[in-house]
């Protein structure tokens, strides 16, 4: 991706993660008033639909954007390098892109589907926005937020959420401090938690080998 595309940070990357229907539409809006908002910064974008059978839609809200893009499925060619945005339509390859990024948009928080994991672009260290519909992690998201690991934007009608999500991707893409601070929290958050699986086995396998133990004195009464 990095070399396909010339991610190489010269120009900010912003990703859209796991995204859903209207998402797509409010982000290109959202970037579109960016770009004309910072010029000249001239941010990237890349769109990674959640689900592969919309892969041909967003291709032509693409189309229709006016913005210059390019397909990853699609054949090489010189403008990968230089496009205004890219469309990850493939699936396995999102991880990767994280660190690519400056800023990682996690979709179905808009669309009020209960959002994604925010865990793996934390641990690359990248700073999270989300929208408000979050339930699906809600204990999660509130632990970020109480570590200042995240931005949420709140619930607004789809009129308004185009100007909003704008307005927060332009000031963390002015400010490399307020950027690289949410993403470090972001990532010594996880780095916190790892293990939680380990921990819960270590709690649950004298309650399960008790349980073992009383099944195997059953069954050898009953055997008597």
């Amino acid at each position: 991706l990095r070399a396909r595309f010339a991610l190489d940070g010269s120009r900010p990357l912003v990703v859209a993660a796991s995204t859903h229907a209207p998402e797509e539409s409010l982000i290109v809006e959202a970037f579109t008033r960016l770009r004309a908002d910072l010029p000249h910064i001239n941010a990237r974008l890349l769109v990674a639909p959640r689900h592969p059978e919309r892969f041909a839609e967003v291709a032509a809200l693409l189309d229709s954007s006016g913005l210059s893009w390019s397909r990853r499925t699609a054949e090489p060619s010189p403008r990968d390098a230089t496009c205004d945005a890219i469309l990850l339509d493939t699936v396995g390859e999102l991880r990767a892109a994280y660190p690519l990024a400056e800023v990682v948009f996690v979709g179905g928080s808009i669309a009020p589907t209960g959002g994604h994991n925010v865990l793996e672009p934390a641990a690359a260290a990248r700073c999270v926005v989300t929208g408000a519909h979050t339930f699906n992690f809600a204990e999660i998201i509130s632990d970020f937020l109480a570590h200042d690991a995240l931005v949420q934007l709140p619930a607004l009608a789809s009129a308004e959420m185009p100007a909003a999500l704008s307005d927060v991707l332009r000031k963390l893409l002015i400010d490399g401090q307020r950027r690289r601070l949410l993403g470090d929290n972001a990532l010594a958050l996880v780095k916190q938690k790892r293990g939680a699986t380990g921990r819960t086995i270590e709690l649950l396998t004298p309650i399960f080998e008790q349980r073992s133990e009383v099944r195997g004195r059953r069954s050898e009464s009953h055997g008597r």
